[in-house]
């Protein structure tokens, strides 16, 4: 389950740190990007975590007052999974 939240470049640290730093959270997948790396016109930083919904339920805990999800989730999935595909595109051409 994949799960994107919006925090502010001031809580970026720590909240990244409490997710990290959780037993059963940490299991999962945690990705942080730039709102502008994206071109999508936030403040901030989105905060991608993929784990099992029990896990996405203390992840939400563990950044209330932080951090909340967002509700464009699947522009930014859909624009980080693009960026992803050229990049891995490119890779390949550059083996040929």
């Amino acid at each position: 389950m994949r799960v994107v939240y919006i925090v502010s470049a001031d809580n970026k640290a720590k909240a990244e740190d409490l997710l990290k730093k959780d037993e059963i959270v940490n299991r999962g997948s945690i990705t942080v990007r730039s709102a502008i790396s994206l071109d999508i016109e936030e403040d901030g930083y989105f905060v991608v975590y993929d784990g099992s919904s029990e896990a996405v339920k203390l992840a939400d805990q563990l950044l209330t007052g932080l951090a909340h999800r967002y509700k464009k989730a699947d522009d930014v999935l859909r624009k980080m999974d693009a960026q992803e595909d050229a990049a891995i595109e490119g890779f390949g051409n550059i083996l040929g």
